[in-house]
């Protein structure tokens, strides 16, 4: 009698048992954000996607071939096509193509087929592929677009695919015609040349990196805002590069929080993850509020949202027990806050991930659940038969 069994990856103890199922809702709640991102930062954020997740599929599906498994996984798991999307709008939005393709392949053969596949990969590939990316390619890794609401009628499909694609002529002609597009949609009043610099450098380093590297963070909120953004393009006090971060993060959270009552994700790691940030931001920030970022800043700014509820919680790379989430969420946040205030990287999202993920193992051990009567003498046994 011939019996076949179905194995299925981790995660194993969640309420949605199939892996694929916990796979496609996911990406369902990033629709909010991939939408958001597209209207701040241009089409380039839909390229950088489509870009992954071509290169991302079609690794897989090579890497199951040779080993021996069936293809259907591309779809049964949906892993690989995860990792593309979160990979997309985790790159630069007008990363040169070659380098999304380079990274998309690094993180599905090297990061998790070299492991064994889903459920095997000690790593989360995502954030594994944007480090490599990092490192091997610090100029284009580190010039993003600057947030500016309706820019993807300025960076349209056709202008960042000519920047991502072209050569040098076309680059800079799509590049002209973008700060053409942004000055002739600025009628706000104000200073018109703070609206050129804007135009003329709609990428370029983040709000992190300026506050990093460029200029001590004044103790005043308005005049930080004020001083490190390249335009107040707006009314008010709070300037419109300042509320498409804000933007932004709000929509990561807003695809989040179903994961938690869904239970796809285990809410202590994010919980546990932004208590500590904003802590230890706080403590820092206290200490020496001209040099150091405040918690607002902290929690606004950079991956900080989009991490806690995406990226950390990859219930395979993460720590599944109660107790052990606490202190993976704690252990990632402190690796976050210290190397983004003392070392030199500006958003620490992905280091601090592989550096938790490194220990997660340490961590499930020290916490591992003790078996019943373990620790007891052969005595008190006996005095309960």
């Amino acid at each position: 009698m011939n019996s076949s069994f179905t194995l299925e990856s981790a995660p194993h103890d969640l309420g949605i048992t199939a892996t694929g199922r916990i796979m496609k809702i996911l990406l369902l709640s990033l629709i909010p954000a991939v939408l958001v991102n597209i209207y701040l930062y241009g089409f380039g954020v839909l390229i950088n996607i489509l870009l992954c997740l071509v290169s991302c599929l079609v690794t897989e599906g090579i890497l199951l071939r040779l080993r021996k498994r069936h293809l259907n996984l591309l779809w049964r798991d949906s892993s690989a096509a995860v990792t593309a999307v979160i990979l997309g709008l985790a790159l630069p939005q007008l990363l040169p193509w070659h380098l999304s393709v380079i990274g998309s392949v690094f993180a599905i053969a090297l990061v998790k087929h070299a492991f064994g596949g889903l459920g095997q990969n000690i790593f989360n590939p995502a954030m594994a592929a944007f480090v490599f990316l990092l490192i091997s390619s610090p100029v284009q890794m580190t010039s993003y677009v600057s947030p500016v609401p309706g820019n993807w009628n300025h960076l349209t499909f056709s202008r960042s695919a000519a920047i991502m694609f072209g050569n040098s002529a076309a680059r800079d002609a799509a590049r002209r015609e973008t700060q053409q597009a942004i000055l002739e949609s600025l009628e706000l009043p104000g200073d018109r040349h703070e609206y050129f610099r804007l135009a003329d450098s709609f990428t370029g380093p983040t709000f992190l990196t300026d506050a990093m590297h460029e200029r001590p963070v004044p103790s005043n909120p308005d005049a930080s805002l004020q001083g490190w953004t390249e335009g107040t393009l707006g009314t008010g006090s709070l300037p419109w590069l300042f509320i498409g971060h804000i933007a932004t993060a709000l929509a990561f959270l807003l695809g989040g929080l179903p994961l938690i009552v869904l239970r796809i994700i285990d809410w202590r790691i994010p919980v546990s993850f932004l208590s500590v940030t904003g802590a230890l931001a706080t403590v820092f920030w206290l200490a020496n509020p001209d040099a150091f970022l405040s918690p607002l800043w902290h929690l606004v700014f950079g991956a900080t949202i989009f991490g806690a509820f995406y990226i950390i919680t990859d219930p395979v790379t993460a720590v599944p027990k109660p107790q052990g989430a606490w202190i993976f969420g704690a252990t990632v946040a402190v690796f976050f806050v210290i190397i983004r205030n003392l070392g030199g990287y500006p958003d620490a999202m992905a280091f601090s991930v592989l550096l938790g993920n490194a220990a997660a193992p340490l961590i499930s051990i020290l916490t591992r659940r003790r078996e019943f009567g373990a620790g007891s003498s052969p005595e008190v046994l006996h005095e309960h038969d």
